[in-house]
């Protein structure tokens, strides 16, 4: 599935490099019309992140991107600064189709797990960002301002022991960068289970990484950068996914 992806920081759509806020390169698109252009284009499903909240969650847009989403028919997913069950609440009440945990699923994952058992699995998608060490693949968090100790295909395997399918998974290195995807990282994820639905993120640039990632098996690709810069379609997007 081809998942355009809106960042929104300071009520506006914008692009990180590297997860890094000061490399903030802001658009000068309005949200809900961005919105209703990649649903329009045909995409079946829509991702957003409020990076205000997953900064500080006292800072949240919560109120302007569920305003943004009233108009939308597609599913969409939605993360950046869920930190309660409260939080979980408000989004799915307000129409989300899946809520997405990212840091909260490193460092509260028992907290997560009550979450997971309260709503149903098939609600969240479980967001481990990593960065590459000598030992293997770190989660980081707090919109990635800390690393996690964690290893990530261990929290793989507690959320697939809880019902999870759905794990979006970001190199961080290559995020926003438009210098192809984490492949190796993708790669792995599913030698380590063929079963979870694993959705790309970051540094795809070109229809030949679409390809090659749905050659590998991913479940999901998610487009920021690439369809803000005007790299490709969304129409072509679909239409390299389908035709693979």
């Amino acid at each position: 599935m081809i998942i355009p992806a809106l960042d929104v920081l300071q009520n506006q759509i914008v692009r990180l490099y590297q997860g890094k806020y000061d490399t903030a390169q802001f658009y000068e698109f309005e949200l809900a019309s961005r919105l209703l252009e990649y649903q329009n284009s045909g995409a079946q499903k829509l991702h957003l992140v409020d990076l205000e909240g997953a900064r500080d969650p006292s800072k949240k847009q919560w109120t302007q991107i569920q305003a943004a989403t009233k108009a939308l028919n597609v599913p969409y997913q939605v993360g950046g600064g869920v930190r309660s069950y409260d939080d979980v609440k408000q989004w799915l009440d307000a129409g989300a189709n899946q809520v997405v945990i990212g840091s909260m699923a490193v460092d509260k994952r028992e907290e997560v797990a009550q979450w997971l058992k309260e709503f149903g699995a098939q609600r969240f998608v479980i967001a481990l960002d990593v960065n590459k060490t000598a030992t293997g693949w770190a989660p980081a968090t707090h919109g990635w301002l800390a690393d996690g100790e964690d290893n990530l295909f261990e929290l793989v395997d507690f959320y697939v022991e809880r019902g999870v399918i759905d794990f979006l998974c970001t190199d961080i290195s290559k995020d926003g960068t438009m210098t192809g995807p984490s492949f190796e990282l993708y790669q792995q994820l599913i030698a380590h289970n063929s079963n979870i639905k694993v959705q790309a993120s970051g540094g795809v640039s070109s229809l030949a990484d679409i390809k090659a990632l749905i050659d590998i098996g991913v479940g999901g690709i998610i487009l920021g950068k690439s369809l803000l810069d005007g790299a490709f379609s969304v129409e072509e997007a679909l239409a390299c996914y389908q035709n693979v």
